[in-house]
C-alpha cells in the first residue's frame, strides 16, 4: 500500500546532542567510581580507529552503563535527561505530520535499549540493537550500527513486512547530518535540522 512516511533521526534531530554521551555522563554522575571503566572505552576506541577492532566492540564498551542499569533506571534516564533535550519545534513537526496521516519512524544509530521509552506518537523505532539477556538489555551490540545505508536497509525491511510502499512525493525525512543522505534520498522532502537551535530548512543534496 502506498504510504506517506516521515523519517526522523534522533541525536541532534529530535534532541540536542548525543544521547550515548548523555547516558555515560548520567551514569558517571551517579556512580563516579565507574570512571575507571573509561580506560576500557578509550582502549577499544583506539583499536577501532586503528582499524584493529570493529566498531561493535568500541560501541559496546561505551554502552557499559546498560549492563548495570535496570529498565526503570533506563526509563528514568530517558525521561529526566533526553526528554528535556527535545527540540520543541521538531517535536511539534513530528506531531503535525502524525496528525496529517504520515506514518512516523525514528531511525537512529542510538540504541533501542533506551529509545524504546520514547512516548512520542511514532509507529516504529529503529535503532542499533544490543543483546537482550534474560529480558535485560545489555551493552553488547549486535548487527550493524544503524547508520548510513543500514538505516535504509532497516526501513525497507519493516515496510516490506507491513506490505507498505513509500509515497516518495508526499514523504519526509529529517536529519542534521550528511551521514543520513541514504535515508534522505528515500523521500522527496528532505529537512535539515540546525544543531544550534533546531531550526528546520531544506536539506540540499547534490
Amino acid at each position: 500500500m502506498l504510504t506517506k512516511f516521515a523519517f526522523f533521526d534522533f541525536d541532534d534531530t529530535l534532541i540536542h546532542g548525543d544521547s550515548g554521551g548523555k547516558l555515560l555522563k548520567y551514569y558517571l554522575k551517579k556512580h563516579p567510581l565507574s570512571v575507571f571503566k573509561l580506560l576500557k572505552v578509550v582502549y577499544h576506541y583506539a583499536l577501532y580507529l586503528l582499524k584493529i577492532e570493529p566498531l561493535n566492540k568500541a560501541k559496546s564498551a561505551w554502552l557499559y552503563p546498560l549492563d548495570k542499569m535496570s529498565d526503570q533506571e533506563i526509563e528514568k534516564f530517558y525521561q529526566e535527561v533526553l526528554e528535556p533535550c527535545y527540540y520543541l519545534n521538531v517535536i511539534e513537526e513530528l506531531k503535525k505530520k502524525k496528525a496529517e496521516g504520515h506514518t512516523i519512524y525514528i531511525c537512529s544509530a542510538s540504541v533501542e535499549a533506551y529509545l524504546r521509552f520514547c512516548k512520542l506518537p511514532v509507529d516504529e523505532i529503529l535503532g542499533t540493537k544490543t543483546v537482550i539477556k534474560d529480558g535485560k538489555y545489555t551493552s553488547q551490540m549486535i548487527g550493524k550500527n544503524c547508520k548510513n545505508e543500514e538505516k535504509v536497509k532497516r526501513i525497507q525491511e519493516v515496510i516490506k513486512n507491513h506490505n507498505l510502499e513509500i509515497d516518495y512525493d508526499l514523504s519526509y525525512a529529517y536529519s542534521d547530518s550528511l551521514h543520513d543522505i541514504p535515508m534522505l534520498k528515500m523521500v522527496k522532502n528532505r529537512i535539515k535540522i540546525d544543531t544550534k537551535d533546531g531550526h528546520m530548512s531544506t536539506f540540499e543534496i547534490e
